[in-house]
């Protein structure tokens, strides 16, 4: 019977979700992290800030052509653009999914430490794309229809990344705020359709949201936040618990950075376990 004390078990898997603002050093951590890394690439801003970085990659970026940049009427008697030539089919969510399917089915990630999704922002608008193509209305707003199937469909596939053993995983992703229309409340959430905003943070075992800092010389520095406050996301979590409620994830160097030295690398390093981070490959 396995045991939470045991080498390389379970426990030792992280799954981490970066969410925050667009420039607040989300991707950039991707440099901190130790071991062999694989990425799959959804944000076209991606590739600049982790050039350089020792991770294998494969990116997932939408053809012009395949872009519906027609305008839709919706009042009475408007007319709808009509592009010339081939009908436009989204297909980055299942080109992914196939080749995510085919890789599980060759283990081809048992030869790496992390994978690492950059981000779900990208990755959950591929998805509703092809939702609203396979209903007959790509290029329409969507509707709640279409966020419940989207959100659940997510929450299944983050489910099955999850339980891939011995393989931590790193995603980002990005923030929604609106006011509450009962509550009049400002409420901000990770930006994910439907069921996806619930369950996906319960997948993760830490949940931390990136910020930055501008210091009194003027520099900026890179923090994030693991533990929620009265007002803002609900969703961080944290399974650390000598990390500090916000935490310098700074990297000064790229090329100095010592993987697991440095960054979120560093505050996974403190985790209790010996076998967390460990160079198993």
């Amino acid at each position: 019977m396995p045991n939470a004390k045991d080498p390389a078990s379970k426990a030792d898997q992280f799954r981490v979700m970066l969410v925050g603002p667009t420039g607040s050093g989300k991707s950039a951590q991707t440099w901190s992290l130790p071991g062999r890394k694989f990425a799959y690439i959804f944000d076209p801003n991606t590739l600049p800030t982790i050039r350089g970085c020792d991770v294998d990659y494969e990116e997932f970026f939408p053809e012009f052509t395949e872009v519906d940049a027609t305008l839709k009427g919706f009042n009475k008697g408007s007319k709808s653009d009509i592009l010339k030539g081939p009908k436009r089919e989204p297909t980055v969510y299942m080109d992914w999914v196939e080749n995510i399917n085919e890789k599980m089915a060759k283990s081809f990630f048992a030869d790496y430490n992390w994978l690492i999704i950059d981000s779900a922002t990208f990755l959950s608008k591929a998805t509703m794309d092809r939702q609203l193509y396979i209903n007959g209305r790509y290029g329409d707003v969507e509707d709640i229809a279409d966020y419940r199937v989207v959100g659940s469909k997510l929450a299944e596939v983050f489910g099955a990344i999850a339980a891939v053993p011995n393989l931590n995983i790193l995603l980002t992703g990005h923030l929604s705020t609106f006011q509450d229309d009962k509550t009049k409340k400002i409420v901000t959430q990770i930006w994910l359709p439907g069921k996806a905003r619930n369950i996906l943070p319960l997948v993760f075992t830490d949940v931390w949201l990136t910020k930055t800092e501008e210091t009194s010389d003027g520099k900026i520095r890179y923090l994030v936040r693991t533990r929620p406050e009265a007002r803002g996301l609900q969703d961080i979590r944290c399974s650390i618990p000598s990390l500090n409620v916000e935490e310098d994830v700074t990297i000064d160097s790229f090329d100095k950075l010592i993987p697991g030295q440095g960054g979120i690398g560093k505050l996974l390093a403190r985790a209790s376990s010996p076998n967390v981070i460990s160079m198993r490959k």
